[in-house]
């Protein structure tokens, strides 16, 4: 039996209650109107025309073709699109894995992306090293390889952590999956939401880089449109991606129809709509970091260098589990404990908080926290 999925029933036990939400990591979104003010003129006939039939289960031509184009070197018969980014990783994973085989899975991850591959085959956690800032250590993930072992699993950036991997270590990454015949899988939802102001650009995805590197990917997070619930699959291997195709639907038979024209949308004002949403995060980002500054008794310095979400240490006596509890019964602030990211394949960062930037609220939920702290150590 599976174990309870954690971050879901900590959502579900405050967010109907508390005042401000710093729990979520997706974008601020927008209104139909306001995203049908930038579509062009085919997606605007496209939309006036829409009907509700069955469509292609790998996503419109189009739609792909769109999502291609945003990589160096793939096609529309390159991508399937699915239900959200957790269906195409787990038709991916269902493609691929067997109760023979054995994956590597690097930690923190999202526990369902976890039990997506225990689920199926034994794994091996390689967790991120919170010493070296988040690193990870491609030869800790060569000594964890079995001759049985199938593909690599990581989230990169990586949430809770913002974690993200520089050139070499990606490259060593590459080459070592590469020797062994490996296949790379990488959940890139939060390559969006990467803060550039210290110099860090996203890493190629890993469809990019390898012939057998899977790219999972979808508009929850930057974009801000997670209620449209389309992700997609990126891949060079056409027989990995039948196969996942073939998971698939066995789990949903397509995209909605009005789903597809929105993305489609969304997709060509990538520039407009993503330059929206590191607005909001930028501003988050600045009060928290003064928020920080003014409290050194409470929070450590945070890393993350992400402007979804960031992840302080909590200095506090009390640990950060009974803090984030105490928050949101007390002062009607969400706010997530690293333990929610607990993993059966290994040990996981319990002593930090993730913060969501990516929302309006943001700022004036830190201004409730910082009036909040300012009284709890008088």
């Amino acid at each position: 039996m599976r174990e309870p999925f954690a971050l879901a029933n900590f959502l579900s036990r405050w967010v109907p209650s508390v005042r401000h939400d710093l729990a979520s990591s997706d974008s601020e979104t927008t209104t139909l109107s306001d995203l049908l003010d930038l579509a062009g003129q085919d997606d605007l006939e496209r939309w006036h025309e829409l009907g509700f039939g069955y469509l292609d289960p790998r996503g419109a031509e189009w739609l792909r073709h769109t999502v291609a184009a945003r990589h160096e070197r793939l096609a529309a018969d390159d991508v399937v699109c699915c239900a959200g980014a957790q269906e195409a990783l787990a038709a991916v994973v269902a493609a691929l894995l067997t109760p023979h085989d054995h994956a590597v899975v690097v930690l923190p991850i999202y526990q369902p992306s976890e039990e997506a591959v225990t689920a199926l085959c034994t794994a091996t956690g390689v967790a991120l090293r919170a010493t070296d800032g988040w690193c990870l250590d491609v030869g800790a993930v060569e000594a964890a390889l079995r001759p049985q072992t199938k593909l690599v699993l990581m989230n990169m950036p990586n949430s809770p952590t913002g974690a993200t991997l520089d050139a070499a270590t990606m490259d060593d990454l590459v080459a070592l999956c590469r020797r062994r015949g490996l296949w790379l899988v990488s959940d890139e939802v939060y390559r969006h939401t990467l803060d550039r102001s210290h110099g860090l650009g996203a890493t190629p995805a890993v469809a990019d880089l390898y012939e057998r590197g899977i790219s999972i990917d979808s508009l929850s997070k930057g974009y801000g449109l997670a209620g449209l619930r389309v992700g997609w699959i990126a891949c060079r291997d056409r027989r990995l991606l039948a196969a996942a195709l073939n998971a698939k639907n066995r789990m949903s038979s397509c995209l909605s129809a009005a789903s597809e024209i929105l993305a489609q949308v969304a997709l060509r004002a990538e520039d407009r709509i993503l330059a929206r949403s590191r607005s909001v995060g930028e501003r988050s980002r600045a009060r928290l970091d003064a928020l920080i500054a003014q409290h050194p008794e409470t929070f450590g310095a945070d890393a993350s260098h992400n402007l979804a979400f960031a992840f302080p240490r909590y200095l506090g006596t009390e640990g950060a589990d009974r803090f984030a509890n105490d928050l949101a019964g007390r002062a009607d602030i969400l706010v997530l404990p690293a333990s929610l990211w607990r993993s059966r394949l290994g040990q996981v960062p319990t002593d930090h908080l993730r913060i969501g930037l990516g929302r309006l609220g943001a700022v004036p939920a830190f201004d409730a926290l910082d009036r909040y702290l300012f009284v709890a150590v008088q």
